[in-house]
């Protein structure tokens, strides 16, 4: 047991690891503090309204920021001995993601009817149409500080930040719902406003690292070495949430309320994988870059232990908290919940292979893996949803994981 305090004590990975998890957590653990509200006041058709937005809040998202957060964790390394570039490489990618995301989500707004109808079937255009839009442009944003506050390694703010956006939250959320009985919209109102209130706060406070200005090398460098994650991005939301959608469109909103929940259980480990991987690229990244090849090795087998073990002590662990939380009309989620564990932990493991082809920035590898596995994803989400339904939805996530993994695994096993 010394030998383990010691170790963790001694190893900035798994201090920021530690870190990291507290903080990305505070979201999920904040979800599933509220599904006891959730269940009570939301029918399972409200509930599916709510996270068919959500869903589509991630995909809105990413294009937005085209996912240029990616470049900052990789190109602030090159101006680490170079403040001034740094700032205005910073300024320029704030400034840009600013002015491109405000741009186009002015334009979804006016083709609101044409988006509108093409996003949802079953779901009201007014007024979830706007909220997805304002929800996926407030997160564009937000993205970039959390992004810096990584490389910098600002663990403690980081946790710091997501914790008073989650208990913010949740307490206009319970105060919306409960209060004014806005349901699936007060869920939506509140997101939006703590969001935008975090974010406005994130670039005052971060303005001293910035030097505002649109220099075009920075823009085209960064976008091309992020453009081609972006099948990689829209992969894992392709993967995770599109089969909501399909859901909407051949099911009833209270099927897909009840997957909604358990994959919304589900995603608790995916969070935390991806609270682990915050802290593990940046200092996979180091190690690389200090040529200590035989750490970084261990950093990779590390991870690996990580991914299975919490991966499957969740299983029990989640299903047994669903029955104890939630109200009778969700119960049909615990069967599902294993599942979608086991395409979280593939998706876990995805994450090795990835960080070696992104430290040499053999970023179409990655494009090509994730693509082919999204496609993948979607034509058997329109195949076996309108047949099976739910669980046509949870084969596809199987499916898509592992071929995912195998074909990314591939590409990075001839390098050292």
């Amino acid at each position: 047991m010394i030998k383990i305090t010691n170790t963790f004590i001694k190893s900035k990975f798994l201090r920021n690891s530690a870190i990291y998890t507290i903080g990305s957590m505070m979201t999920p653990v904040v979800s599933l503090i509220m599904l006891p509200i959730f269940t009570s006041y939301l029918s399972p058709s409200e509930y599916g309204i709510m996270t068919t937005v959500q869903a589509l809040v991630g995909m809105i998202q990413l294009f937005l920021s085209l996912s240029i957060g990616a470049a900052i964790t990789r190109f602030f390394y090159d101006f680490i001995d170079k403040p001034d570039k740094q700032r205005e490489y910073l300024g320029t990618i704030y400034l840009f993601t600013l002015i491109f995301a405000t741009v186009v989500s002015v334009i979804m707004i006016l083709l609101h009817k044409v988006f509108g109808n093409l996003f949802f079937e079953n779901i009201p255009i007014k007024p979830f149409y706007f909220y997805l839009v304002g929800l996926s442009w407030v997160n564009a944003l937000f993205e970039l500080p959390m992004s810096l506050l990584r490389v910098q390694e600002k663990a403690l703010q980081f946790i710091g930040i997501n914790t008073l956006k989650a208990f913010g939250t949740m307490g206009l959320t319970i105060l919306l719902i409960i209060g004014f009985k806005l349901k699936a919209e007060g869920v939506l109102i509140a997101q939006i406003s703590i969001a935008f209130l975090i974010v406005l706060i994130l670039y005052v406070k971060q303005a001293r690292f910035l030097s505002f200005s649109l220099n075009p090398t920075y823009i085209k460098d960064s976008l091309q070495f992020c453009l081609p994650l972006l099948p990689h991005v829209a992969s894992g939301w392709i993967i995770s949430s599109s089969d909501r959608i399909v859901l909407e469109k051949y099911t009833n909103l209270a099927d897909v309320g009840i997957y909604a929940l358990a994959a919304q259980v589900s995603i608790v480990l995916a969070l935390f994988y991806s609270s682990v991987n915050n802290a593990f690229v940046p200092r996979f990244t180091a190690l690389k870059k200090e040529g200590k090849e035989i750490e970084a090795k261990k950093l990779l087998k590390l991870f690996f232990v990580m991914v299975v073990f919490f991966g499957i002590i969740s299983i029990p662990i989640a299903m047994y908290g669903i029955q104890l939380f939630v109200s009778n009309n969700y119960v049909a989620a615990v069967p599902i919940i294993p599942y979608l564990i086991l395409g979280q932990i593939i998706k876990g493991l995805y994450f090795i292979p990835v960080s070696k082809l992104f430290y040499y920035k053999r970023t179409k590898s990655i494009a090509m893996s994730s693509s082919i596995a999204a496609i993948s994803n979607i034509v058997i989400n329109i195949v076996a949803i309108p047949y099976i339904g739910i669980y046509g939805a949870i084969i596809s996530t199987l499916i898509s994981e592992i071929l995912r993994l195998i074909l990314i695994y591939k590409s990075s096993r001839y390098i050292t």
